[in-house]
């Protein structure tokens, strides 16, 4: 049952208001018109699937991010973006339960609700989801002055930097945020429900001012800025710095072997291409479903200028699937995590199972002293090595037993913003003898090594970037 135009008249007129096709429209949809079908599946199956997904994921990161040897400029904006993201979906929750899966439009809305809906479904997502772009630029321009200007990195690519940035991007929201609160203004009215027609209770219209001839071109005009601010301006500065990060990653791919001759070197290079590469996965993501967003919102606030109504069913209809990928972009970034940080997996891993980074912790030594094996069995001129420094750490094999005595600790802290673990135990002295001969492949195999204190704990590390 649909109220017709003269019953609805008759209503406002008792309530006091003159003129609702004037001033006043239902809010957010007319009574007894749900939305249509596709509208329903996304909003009211699909979106809140996807949005506890995100929440758990988004949690397990942030879990992760948060421990003390993880901490970082860079993890702490990887941080904050799953904390938006998540904050994005959770707010416009309720609403998507409440009015789409269980279809409550076929009724009037009471007037307590519209307000809480227009902040949590609309107001709220948007200042989060603004701080998720915002924090992204933010991240790509860090990973920018890391690989193009490093000198400048240890004043710029710090954890107050970051928090600083992030606090920036907040009161940026905020303010943009401002006029979506005086958009409109809602009322009252005394109204019989249409599903019981001997019961009243007082609904909700709202008086929406960008409609009103009076503010329509300049809530058009604050629609195209705010596209440019939040939409194409970020996509425009995150392509352009997506591009000089493929570059640079090219170029150092290709460089590498003349420029890196110390495998420890070369390590360290390669860590952080793949930290880059990682980011610039995220970004890219990020601006496949932005960019089509930032087109629509354009589009969108062009029309409204124009006072045109072409292309307004299109656009209505592809709002709602962009909508959609945006909150179905927000549990990927987890995977790409997993998949692409080493760092990242060991400290998952490490919450889930310890046992297994503590089996795995077991073994570095034996492969360690692999590659030492490895390096001088390859050399006939090692015969006999010896490397004195102030730990007082030998390596001793006699007939073909070896016994270690490390320093205590394997971790090196190369600078401030990335740390690496060694791949061999610290040798501050080693001595090797060979009673007259020297080692076969058969015997480097039954080697036995005896380590004190040779454990790394989760407190001793400090890998400060995924």
């Amino acid at each position: 049952m649909v109220i017709s135009p003269n019953e609805t008249s008759s209503i406002i007129e008792a309530s006091g208001i003159n003129s609702l096709r004037t001033n006043f429209d239902w809010y957010p949809f007319y009574p007894g018109k749900c939305p249509p079908s596709y509208y329903i599946i996304l909003q009211g199956i699909c979106a809140p699937l996807i949005i506890i997904i995100s929440t758990v994921l988004n949690s397990l990161i942030a879990v992760v991010l948060l421990q003390k040897h993880l901490r970082s400029a860079t993890n702490i904006l990887l941080l904050a973006i799953a904390l938006y993201d998540t904050l994005t979906g959770l707010f416009p929750f309720p609403a998507c339960i409440y009015v789409f899966t269980f279809k409550n439009c076929n009724d009037y809305w009471p007037y307590n609700y519209g307000w809480f809906h227009r902040v949590n479904y609309e107001v709220l997502p948007f200042i989060f989801h603004t701080c998720s772009i915002w924090v992204t630029v933010v991240l790509a321009i860090q990973r920018y002055i890391y690989v193009c200007h490093s000198g400048k990195a240890k004043h710029w690519c710090t954890v107050r930097m970051a928090l600083k940035a992030i606090a920036c991007v907040n009161l940026l929201a905020l303010i943009v945020a401002v006029p979506m609160f005086l958009e409109g203004s809602f009322h009252p009215i005394t109204v019989r429900s249409l599903l019981d027609s001997t019961k009243t209770f007082e609904a909700c219209i709202v008086r929406d001012y960008s409609k009103d001839p009076r503010f329509s071109t300049l809530y058009s005009v604050y629609s195209v800025l705010r596209a440019l601010l939040i939409n194409v301006g970020p996509c425009t500065i995150l392509v352009i710095l997506n591009a000089i990060l493929v570059h640079r990653m090219k170029a150092a791919k290709q460089n590498r072997a003349r420029l890196m001759r110390k495998r420890s070197h070369e390590a360290r290079a390669q860590e952080q291409t793949s930290v880059t590469l990682m980011l610039v996965i995220v970004v890219t993501i990020f601006l496949i479903v932005e960019v089509p967003m930032a087109l629509h919102l354009i589009i969108t606030g062009l029309l409204q200028l124009l006072k045109s109504n072409f292309l307004s069913g299109f656009l209505n209809f592809s709002v709602q699937l962009l909508n959609f990928a945006v909150l179905l972009s927000y549990p990927i970034n987890f995977f790409i995590y997993c998949r692409m940080s080493r760092a990242f997996r060991d400290a998952f891993t490490e919450l889930l199972c310890p046992s297994k980074i503590q089996n795995r912790q077991d073994r570095l030594p034996s492969t360690a002293l692999r590659l030492i094996n490895k390096q001088y069995n390859n050399d006939d001129n090692y015969n006999h090595l010896e490397c004195n420094n102030n730990n007082n750490t030998h390596i001793e094999t006699r007939n073909s037993i070896i016994k270690i005595q490390p320093s205590s600790t394997v971790i090196f802290n190369h600078r401030a913003d990335e740390a690496h673990i060694s791949l061999t135990p610290s040798l501050n002295s080693i001595d090797i003898q060979h009673n007259g001969t020297k080692n076969s492949p058969d015997s480097t195999m039954k080697q036995h090594v005896l380590f004190r204190d040779d454990k790394i704990t989760s407190k001793n590390k400090r890998l400060n970037n995924l």
